[in-house]
Order: C-alpha cells, then sequence, then structure tokens
C-alpha cells in the first residue's frame, strides 16, 4: 500500500510539472536566459541557423522565463548549444541498402561498365552539446567552445551541460533518363529538409531535458 502511495505522489507530481510548463530554472535564481548563433562544429554546413532558431522558439513556451536572442552580459545565464558530427562526412551520413546502380538507371549508365552500387537510405548522425552557465566570464566561454567542454562538470556555474545524439534515416531517390541530371539536387533537397526537421526534435529534447532535470 505505502509503495503504491509513493508512485503515485511521484508520477502525480511528475505529470503537474511536465504540464504547468513555469520556468524550471527559476530555482537557480535564472529568470533571464540569452540564447546567442550555436555553434557548428560539426561537418554538415549551416546548420547552426536551423538549430538556434526553433530551440529559442521552443523555450518561450516557458513562463516566467524571459529570452534574450544573441549574446547578453545582463541575463542572468547563457545557453550555449554545439552541434557535432563524427570526424569524417562518411561517418556522418552513412550510406546503406546499396542498390546495383545498373538495374536503377540502366538507360543513363549504359551496358559497357563494370557493376558498381549506390545507397538507398542515409542515416544521419548529429549530436547537440547543450550548456547554460551564469553569468560566464570570457575565460569560461572560451573553455566552453573549447573541445573540453563535454569533459567539465563540478563548476557550480554551470546548471546544465548534456549530449543529446540525433539520429535520422532516409530514402536517396533515383531516377534514370533525364531524371538523372536533377537527382543530387532533389536528394540534396532531401538532405535539407532531414536536418530540418532534426532541428526541431532537438530543439523539443532540450526543452524536456531541462524540464525533468529541474
Amino acid at each position: 500500500m505505502l509503495k503504491s502511495l509513493v508512485f503515485l505522489l511521484l508520477f502525480g507530481c511528475s505529470g503537474y510539472r511536465f504540464s504547468q510548463q513555469d520556468n524550471p530554472l527559476s530555482l537557480y535564481g535564472i529568470q533571464t536566459l540569452a540564447v546567442p548563433m550555436f555553434y557548428n562544429y560539426s561537418n554538415l554546413s549551416e546548420l547552426h541557423t536551423d538549430f538556434t532558431r526553433e530551440t529559442y522558439r521552443v523555450l518561450t513556451g516557458f513562463s516566467g522565463l524571459k529570452l534574450i536572442n544573441g549574446y547578453s552580459p545582463k541575463a542572468d545565464a547563457l545557453l550555449i548549444g554545439i552541434i557535432k558530427t563524427p570526424e569524417k562526412l562518411m561517418e556522418s551520413v552513412r550510406a546503406s541498402n546499396l542498390r546495383l546502380a545498373q538495374l536503377k538507371a540502366k538507360n543513363a549508365i549504359g551496358t559497357n561498365r563494370e557493376n558498381f552500387y549506390i545507397p538507398g537510405t542515409s542515416d544521419v548522425q548529429l549530436y547537440l552539446q547543450i550548456i547554460v552557465i551564469k553569468r560566464p566570464t570570457e575565460e569560461e566561454l572560451t573553455l566552453l567552445r573549447s573541445g573540453l567542454s563535454d569533459q567539465i562538470r563540478g563548476n557550480s556555474k554551470i546548471i546544465f551541460n548534456e549530449y543529446l545524439p540525433l539520429r535520422s534515416i532516409y530514402t536517396r531517390e533515383v531516377l534514370d533518363d533525364a531524371g538523372v541530371q536533377v537527382v543530387g539536387t532533389q536528394n540534396a533537397g532531401v538532405q535539407r529538409k532531414v536536418l530540418k526537421n532534426l532541428a526541431v526534435d532537438a530543439a523539443i529534447n532540450v526543452r524536456d531535458m531541462i524540464l525533468y532535470a529541474f
């Protein structure tokens, strides 16, 4: 009976905390949060804009938390976002489900070439590091922007320092005849859309991580 009561109390509090959307950072005296442009340390270009915008947008849902777009020394705390990928591009966007090219675009490739394969799907993997630190100094910012930031723990000014793994698998287009000329552009567009969707998912995960962390 006692165990059931404890479970109900925990479950009820958790559900209430998630639904109320109050500013969870207020427990640390944070009423204003500056959100500068995220740092893109990945091997994929132009990610930082979408990731910054979506995270900023989602965090506006916290009642009692004032967000500042960009760096501000007057803010109670700073949110630092760092986007990373594996070192090699072929590890960031892994080709999978290989298909025989001659079977998919035989008119464009012809029959006199040796068999080679093209990917049917691509597996995109990213990592987003989120740091919330109270009134950092220039020296602290330099350290947090370095490759050592994920190892920093035990600092009373750092409220939050977590990693988010992000992954998406998408199907690549394969066209024959005249379509061969546009397939590269089409697949690039598909990848851009996938990365934008990952930015949306990451923002929601950031919100939930901060909410449940406190």
